[in-house]
């Protein structure tokens, strides 16, 4: 369990790091992570570079036991090479160049931003590579934040992008439907920036995620070139962005990075960037942000929220609050003063807590019966069309997330091309792009025995963002056993289900399906006006398995009921009964199971338990419940001989 901090050496004075490294000691600090936005100062004038102070810093942490996770810097260069190769400012869709008083103000396909950016990289990691007290290297820091790009070089890199990918004019002009207000190109340069054609602007999209995927793909062969021992990472931002597709980055590094700001990001995030690697690095773990109000205590529940995620390194964000900058009032363990607040004090117990229980946890992974899946393309699809920001799939898997927590104890979140022949049940929300892949991957999942549900807006569009000639859902239309007719984005919706079962009752908005069955069983109906008696909620068998269809957006309170009925329906068990206010986790080896009980009250809240269950730091019996302090939490252990059967 990686447990430590952001710093940045470079912006105190050298003399003060010594005693910084004494109090990251006293705080259980094990590792930093350092190196991100720090061009300026390894090259402070051209071509001079001085990578020395890093050296020197890095040396003091490793005499005191901390090993640095170094991350390269090329993303934000120093002002002096702006002001030498300006041409690698991006360009937004208007023409306007972004100026670079901030920070990832790049052109990346640009070559004046390649050859520099490369040859810093190249220089920083040759240097560093070898270091004992190295253990890891970090691609950047959140690559692909705001470096789009629309400048010239960029549109002829995408006419080429374009060119490899669809051969022919005549390809691309059938893929995205010709002669539709006189679009139909003779040559690839004939394709103009992106303003108003969904196919154009979801097609950019996917290039300019493939720049970012390039760049941590190339920088990952320089450090393991170098360096072929040590893992690279780099940090996805949260669930909000889109800007490229963390899937396909995932793939390009060993083990996935995030940034966690639970206080303004959703708790689906750490399962969503966890993927479908069992772990994840926590490189961003939220101390507190100016803009919000955090209770003592919860800035370590949010952390041990994260473990009980899949997290095996937390790395809080940052060791002591900068004192200029656009952070000034952000983050930090430490004020400005550096004297000891109540977050550095429970930052130190949790450093103590994790030396006691790393070992017990480390082994352990979160493992799901349930995921639910959504491609990055189905968002840029939505968010290429005319539809307003409700559709984006991102807000509704939010609610089914939140939903579904109260019932299971561990989710996955995956790409829909991916195996998912683990899981008994398998929500995928608006699944708006259904490629070839998609589709034979979720057919042979229900065929197999596997529960999907589908909701309003799904099959909608393929792979090029053109509209299915078979009615909606497309090519899932023969699993689904019904058809929709129109989809409607408003939010003057007021929908209500009417059912024979716990169903009935439940409100919704936003979003809705005019469905039509054809061979499935209608569930529910349209409770409310004209709507009424219509087909809401349907089930079709297939194979082994069924397709459920939710056709309309369930408001948030209707949330939970349904993620009952549907984890019932897919035969998923509901282990423990809930308690307001307090958040259950489970993380299995092959031998023993941990139980995270997370209270986010401020007062004590008892947990009923079945029987086995013993606190894992004292490995007391714990009976049929526990006590769990306000604004605290438990941990407690099984063992698989309790149960008869191993936790594989």
């Amino acid at each position: 369990m990686k447990f430590g901090v952001q710093y940045y050496p470079s912006q105190w004075p050298e003399s003060q790091w010594a005693a910084d490294v004494a109090k990251m000691k006293q705080a259980g600090v094990k590792y930093v992570r350092m190196g991100d936005l720090s061009w300026s100062a390894f090259e402070p004038k051209p071509g001079q570079l001085d990578f020395s102070w890093m050296e020197r810093a890095i040396a003091l942490l490793g005499d005191a036991g901390i090993r640095t996770i170094l991350c390269t810097c090329s993303r934000t260069p120093p002002p002096w090479l702006y002001r030498r190769r300006p041409e690698m400012l991006p360009v937004d869709p208007q023409g306007v160049v972004r100026y670079a008083d901030g920070r990832y103000a790049v052109a990346m396909a640009h070559p004046s931003f390649v050859e520099e950016a490369r040859r810093i990289d190249e220089a920083m990691i040759s240097h560093f590579a070898g270091n004992e007290n190295i253990v890891a290297w970090q691609v950047d820091n959140e690559i692909g934040c705001h470096t789009d790009c629309y400048c010239d070089h960029c549109m002829s890199e995408f006419h080429r992008y374009l060119e490899r990918k669809y051969k022919t004019p005549e390809a691309l002009n059938e893929a995205w439907g010709e002669h539709f207000w006189a679009f139909s190109i003779e040559r690839f340069e004939d394709v103009p920036r992106p303003f108003e054609n969904p196919h154009i602007k979801l097609e950019y999209r996917k290039f300019l995620s493939s720049l970012n995927v390039e760049f941590a793909a190339s920088r990952r062969k320089l450090m393991k070139a170098a360096d072929p021992d040590k893992p690279v990472t780099t940090n996805f931002q949260n669930l909000y962005w889109a800007h490229t597709d963390y899937h396909a980055l995932s793939d390009e590094i060993d083990v996935n990075g995030m940034n966690h700001y639970p206080a303004r990001t959703p708790e689906l995030a750490l399962d969503c960037l966890r993927g479908d690697k069992g772990e994840v690095w926590v490189l961003e773990q939220q101390t507190h942000l100016p803009a919000i109000d955090s209770p003592p205590g919860w800035m370590r529940l949010w952390a041990w929220m994260a473990i009980a995620h899949g997290a095996s390194a937390l790395i809080f964000f940052r060791w002591r609050q900068c004192r200029y900058g656009c952070e000034q009032f952000g983050d930090g363990l430490l004020p400005h003063s550096g004297r000891e607040s109540r977050f550095f004090r429970e930052f130190a117990a949790m450093g103590a807590e994790l030396g006691n229980l790393a070992g017990l946890i480390e082994p352990t992974r979160p493992r799901a019966e349930v995921a639910i899946t959504y491609g990055y393309d189905s968002r840029w699809a939505v968010e290429a069309s005319v539809y307003p920001k409700s559709v984006d799939p991102v807000e509704e898997a939010i609610g089914l997330h939140k939903g579904l927590s109260q019932v299971v104890t561990a989710i996955d979140a995956l790409d829909p091309r991916a195996d998912l022949s683990g899981y008994r049940l398998v929500v995928a929300p608006r699944l708006w792009l259904v490629d070839e892949a998609i589709a034979t991957n979720l057919r042979r999942f229900v065929e197999a025995g596997g529960t999907l549900c589908l909701t309003a807006g799904s099959g909608v569009v393929d792979e090029f963002g053109k509209c299915f000639e078979e009615p909606r859902p497309g090519r899932l239309s023969e699993i689904a056993g019904m058809w929709s007719s129109d989809f409607v984005a408003s939010e003057d919706l007021d929908l209500s289900l009417e059912s024979d079962c716990e169903l009935d009752g439940l409100g919704g908005g936003v979003l809705a399906d005019e469905i039509h069955v054809e061979g499935a069983e209608v569930v529910a109906r349209h409770g409310k006006g004209w709507r009424k008696g219509m087909p809401a909620l349907t089930r079709h068998r297939f194979g082994k398995g069924a397709l459920i269809y939710l056709g309309l957006r369930l408001d948030d309170e209707a949330m939970l009921p349904f993620a009952k009925w549907l984890t019932a329906e897919a035969g998923v068990e509901q282990r423990f009964e809930r308690q307001e206010g307090v958040t259950v986790y489970e993380r299995v080896c092959e031998s023993y199971r941990l139980l995270f009980l997370l209270n986010w009250t401020d007062y004590a809240k008892r947990f009923p338990l079945d029987a086995g269950w013993r606190d894992a730091r004292t490995d007391e019996a714990v009976g049929e419940s526990v006590e769990i302090a306000g604004n605290d939490l438990r941990l407690l252990k099984r063992e698989a001989s309790t149960e008869g059967e191993e936790y594989s």
